[in-house]
């Protein structure tokens, strides 16, 4: 059987933790007629705004909003806003009379138009400026990829966007799974209950508004972890990243060593961000990395002490490949239990500043 998700419905001003979601504006009375636009926007992946009267619509809505609707008692009354809005009603003779007294509007009887409509809301929510996709990738065992996965994630939910955090590493004893179950065992850990395996039961498109109605949610952060990866996780992995960079701001991968998962993702990734140390064993490690993404814009983060003869400027002469990022030896950040704690500590020293300037050399804050 199908699993859906829940439509998601706003009637007041849109939430600050959704704002790389797509959003429709229906402003209508008829509960019918907005139970199902609601639908409808669950299928395409969008949250609907629901509004009774014109009066009631904030600028900011309006201006979000990829589609506007309305009713046959609702028609708009100024020609610049029928000009972009469609007038939908099960009532067809309602629907055409409201066209003929206002011009502009574009009718939508339903159930006739049904289908057109979906396909038109849903190429309005793919032409929307999508969130942009980070891939992190450790060149070696222990570097660092997945406490920068999160350091990523906990700056952007600071800043007030809405990040996911992918765990393509999935392993025993991960980090971000370990997250997860912690905070389920302390309360805080909200949202739904979806994980890599509960994804694989999942027929058809994964819609972002049933990703983000079903991933737990933590501090702010969207995070899909589970069971230990496999070879068919790939296609998984790819239908998350699609999902979420329609619905969240960002999507942060850890990929940790997994060159097929890199590869599988292709041109899903916007940035790859490869943690290494600066040596001569790091250099080749990240090199081989690099390879296996060579359509995407890699940069190089630096965790630890430099090999005599290595640093960032050696490592960035060696692989032709820009260093945004270099930590110098910080035993708080090495393989701490809970990497949640290396967030706190971060912005609390010197650090405080180096994952902000990365996010912005990747183009996903501003300076």
């Amino acid at each position: 059987m199908t699993r859906t998700a829940a439509p998601t419905v706003s009637t007041g001003p849109p939430a600050s933790n959704a704002q790389g979601e797509p959003v429709l504006l229906l402003v209508a009375e008829d509960q019918r007629l907005r139970d199902d636009i609601a639908l409808i926007a669950a299928v395409v992946g969008a949250r609907l705004e629901l509004r009774l009267r014109w009066n009631q619509v904030e600028d900011a809505v309006s201006e979000a909003a990829v589609a506007v609707l309305c009713s046959a008692q609702t028609a708009p009354r100024t020609a610049a806003l029928a000009d972009e809005c469609l007038l939908v009603g099960h009532d067809t003779e309602a629907v055409w009379a409201a066209v003929a007294a206002n011009p502009g509007l574009s009718p939508v009887p339903l159930p006739a138009a049904e289908k057109w409509l979906t396909e038109h809301l849903f190429a309005k929510v793919l032409d929307r400026a999508q969130g942009r996709v980070i891939a992190v990738a450790g060149a070696a065992g222990g570097v660092g990829a997945t406490t920068f996965t999160y350091l990523c994630a906990a700056e952007l939910a600071v800043r007030g966007q809405s990040p996911l955090m992918l765990d393509a590493a999935s392993a025993p004893g991960s980090g971000i799974s370990d997250l997860v179950r912690t905070a389920r065992s302390r309360g805080t850990l909200t949202g739904g209950m979806l994980d890599w395996q509960e994804l694989k039961g999942i027929e058809g498109e994964l819609s972002s508004a049933q990703l983000q109605g079903s991933v737990p949610l933590l501090d702010g952060i969207g995070v899909l972890t589970g069971p230990p990866a496999s070879r068919r996780s790939v296609v998984r992995l790819n239908a998350a990243v699609v999902a979420g960079r329609r619905a969240y701001d960002a999507v942060v991968v850890d990929v940790g060593q997994q060159t097929e998962a890199l590869t599988g993702l292709g041109e899903n990734v916007d940035e790859l961000l490869v943690v290494t140390r600066a040596s001569r064993r790091g250099a080749a490690a990240a090199a081989e990395m690099i390879s296996s993404a060579p359509q995407r814009r890699s940069r190089l983060v630096i965790n630890g002490g430099a090999e005599p003869g290595w640093g960032a400027a050696e490592m960035q002469d060696a692989l032709g490949v820009p260093v945004v990022a270099d930590l110098a030896v910080q035993k708080w950040l090495a393989r701490s239990d809970d990497i949640s704690e290396a967030y706190g500590l971060l912005r609390n020293r010197r650090g405080a500043r180096l994952i902000a300037d990365l996010l912005h050399a990747v183009g996903v804050v501003n300076a």
